[in-house]
């Protein structure tokens, strides 16, 4: 909003002293629970696999959490680079590169890298659809990349039964036509649901044990 909203960095101060406090709230937001049944011995045994697949990414979580704060390349993720492209190319880089945000001490510009930011996973359970663009419904979608839905629609009611406990995200309907708004047609630019396949190599059994140990974060 200080890129649009402010004039000059006497303004930005004054708008950053204000910030510290709203920034201290958000700091003390706990995510919530998983309300269902969690396996904790299974939990337990995706934890290590995700230490082992997940982490150097996503961070680490518990009494020591971590955030690398990463940007991970289009090459890597493979994901739809449309978004990606858009914040590469878009105008808004050379515009913010020359205002006095960038030219003004102390200096702050962009440079922007052809990728996306791996997201903290705080939560996790409760912020599907999964992706950077929302692409896919459930976390088992996402872990094993061959099932995951090409058209999908979900009935956008919010009692508990709209969710699926066991895949873990949003219960949806495989759909073979688009044109409704409320279908997820993954063949659109920007909508695709390719990428992070690294869960693939996993066996059927670490898969889930995986998924059973995102819910405890």
């Amino acid at each position: 909003a200080s890129v649009l909203g402010i004039k000059d960095s006497t303004a930005a101060r004054v708008a950053q002293e204000k910030f510290v406090h709203i920034a201290a709230w958000i700091n003390s937001i706990e995510p919530p629970k998983y309300p269902g049944k969690i396996d904790l011995k299974l939990a337990e045994q995706g934890k290590q696999i995700f230490q082992k697949k997940c982490q150097g990414c996503h961070g680490t979580y518990g009494e020591r959490e971590s955030y690398p704060n990463k940007v991970i390349s289009l090459e890597k993720i493979g994901t739809d680079p449309l978004y990606a492209s858009y914040a590469s190319d878009s105008k808004i880089v050379g515009w913010y590169n020359q205002s006095w945000f960038a030219q003004s001490e102390p200096r702050s510009w962009f440079e922007p890298e052809h990728g996306y930011i791996a997201p903290p996973l705080d939560g996790i359970w409760a912020t599907a659809p999964y992706l950077h663009n929302g692409s896919i419904p459930t976390l088992e979608d996402l872990l094993n990349s061959s099932q995951r839905p090409e058209k999908w629609k979900r009935s956008f009611g919010t009692s508990a039964s709209e969710y699926d406990n066991e895949k873990v995200g949003w219960k949806y309907t495989l759909e073979t036509i688009s044109g409704s708004s409320l279908i997820y047609d993954t063949t659109l630019p920007g909508y695709g649901n390719q990428g992070h396949t690294f869960a693939d190599s996993l066996s059927e059994n670490y898969r889930w044990a995986l998924v059973e140990y995102l819910k405890t974060l």
